[in-house]
């Protein structure tokens, strides 16, 4: 396991998580002067210090990317797709901790959708009352029963598992080209209901969200509750949203 390993450089890697797939590929590219599909230590590093905007680790121990593919010697050598693997399973080991933090203590690895937004809203560095007003509103239409102590508490089939969360979690890797289509409906005055969101989703991403997790959505950002979702109320709290993975236990 990556979080076995000692060296963690937390700053590079939040920032890394934060690039998708595409602009790594085409930095890597940039780097790869050679054109021999590898990078040494010495490129990596350009390449690290591109994603991070300089804000690596300054310390003379290794991070754990370096050690695992340069050794100690500086004497290995790295592939793109080595790369993204990498990086990919780094990133959900990462999201695993992070929601397990919330699902402790039950016997079926799922969050409610109350702990889903605790946890989304975590993320941000929205102030406590503004959290509050979104709680608020995902536990009315959630049904969740605030008289019972029991965090997991709620009424109905409103669980959401791992793979639901890190689907919506990796939703943010296309969050600039999804702004851009909300945007575009907002120019249009066309209102974006669940089914357009769900297309926006589809185009930017190439893949579908999860019905439970559209229908979410809508609870959490739908603020005046009319069954439409405005480029406002989405974007002002994901671009905060971008990404700020805990390290906290890694």
């Amino acid at each position: 396991m990556v979080t076995d390993l000692k060296y963690l450089s937390a700053t590079s890697y939040s920032d890394i998580f934060s690039t998708n797939k595409e602009n790594i590929f085409k930095m890597f590219q940039l780097i790869d002067t050679n054109q021999n599909l590898m990078l040494d230590e010495k490129e990596f590093e350009i390449l690290e210090n591109g994603l991070t905007g300089g804000c690596t680790n300054s310390s003379s121990d290794k991070t754990t990317m370096k050690l695992h593919f340069f050794k100690e010697d500086s004497s290995g050598a790295i592939s793109f797709e080595d790369l993204s693997n990498f990086i990919e399973g780094l990133k959900n080991e990462c999201l695993e901790a992070e929601f397990s933090n919330y699902s402790d203590g039950n016997d079926y690895n799922c969050i409610t959708e109350l702990e889903f937004t605790e946890l989304l809203l975590s993320r941000t560095s929205l102030g406590r009352q503004a959290k509050n007003e979104y709680l608020i509103r995902v536990s009315k239409e959630s049904g969740y029963d605030e008289s019972k102590s029991d965090k997991m508490s709620s009424t109905g089939n409103n669980d959401v598992s791992f793979d639901q969360y890190s689907q919506f979690v990796n939703l943010f890797d296309n969050i600039h080209d999804l702004e851009i289509a909300l945007r575009m409906f907002q120019i249009a005055k066309k209102p974006v209901t669940q089914e357009e969101f769900q297309r926006a989703v589809s185009v930017c991403t190439g893949a579908r969200l999860d019905d439970k997790m559209v229908k979410l959505t809508f609870k959490i950002f739908d603020e005046d509750g009319d069954g439409q979702l405005s480029h406002e109320e989405f974007i002002k709290v994901s671009i905060l949203n971008l990404y700020s993975i805990k390290f906290d236990g890694i």
